[in-house]
């Protein structure tokens, strides 16, 4: 698997992670400009913006396909803070690394007055601040205001279940759907007969479905009423397993609305 399989080309150029590559560019540009960690003494203005854009970048890019990887196969959606500084530990040596082949090849002067170490420990402060920042930025990204079929006149529900269906690939456009979850502005389908990627958003898809047809257990997954009844008597409270390899999570307003299928009818 290659980062390429993790990361989608339209993943980089929605609105959602273009701010995080500025703010790297603006991290750099400021850290050149300054002549940060003492670099105005070897280098002058044009190396330092070439020497802190790049490592910046390079970073930057083994960073977000890990933040991306974590949301995408780990926990299915927003990630909690503690991920943030592992993943800033966890960069930081590759960092240190790339800062001081980065001295070797435009200041190799510099290496006399600075360690591995050192370059480790600046390189892990960088990361934190920019991860902070980065984690605030994705938690911020809201979903679009919410609205069901029962919001829409019959014909226009109509018009947006046949949408729904028409942009699945023809193989699933019968098939049951089992479970929705929302990757940026794409919904990921799952089918009893496979999955596929659509252009649409999560409250649209699961308008198209029907109040009816199953259960928003996050803001980002959706959850068949077969499946949602079946967690309900497991007592499911943090995750839903949908066959071995996918696992979606619950909010508390979700284990709510699983509670009270779960409970008998009166």
């Amino acid at each position: 698997m290659t980062i390429l399989d993790l990361v989608r080309p339209q993943s980089l150029t929605t609105p959602r992670y273009v701010p995080l590559g500025l703010l790297l560019l603006a991290v750099a540009v400021v850290m050149a400009i300054l002549g940060a960690f003492g670099s105005y003494v070897v280098m002058g203005l044009p190396l330092r913006l070439i020497h802190f854009t790049t490592t910046s970048l390079a970073l930057g890019a083994v960073s977000f396909a890990l933040t991306v990887s974590l949301r995408r196969y780990v926990f299915a959606g927003d990630l909690p803070f503690w991920t943030t500084i592992l993943i800033a530990l966890a960069t930081a040596p590759l960092g240190g690394l790339l800062i001081q082949q980065s001295l070797r090849l435009w200041a190799p002067v510099a290496l006399r007055h600075v360690s591995l170490g050192e370059l480790t420990a600046q390189v892990l402060l960088i990361n934190l601040f920019i991860g902070a920042v980065t984690w605030v930025l994705l938690r911020q990204h809201a979903q679009p205001a919410e609205f069901t079929s029962e919001d829409m006149p019959p014909a226009q529900a109509d018009d947006l279940s046949r949408e729904f269906r028409s942009k699945l690939p023809i193989a699933l456009r019968q098939a049951p759907v089992v479970a929705l979850s929302a990757e940026d502005h794409y919904v990921r389908v799952r089918t009893d007969r496979g999955q596929a990627l659509i252009l649409m958003n999560l409250s649209e898809a699961v308008a198209a479905l029907g109040p009816d047809a199953g259960v928003r257990i996050h803001r980002s997954h959706w959850l068949s009423r077969a499946l949602a009844v079946e967690a309900a008597t497991k007592r499911t409270r943090h995750i839903v397993r949908i066959g071995d390899d996918t696992a979606l999570p619950v909010s508390r307003a979700g284990r709510k609305l699983l509670n009270e299928l779960g409970e008998p009818s009166a």
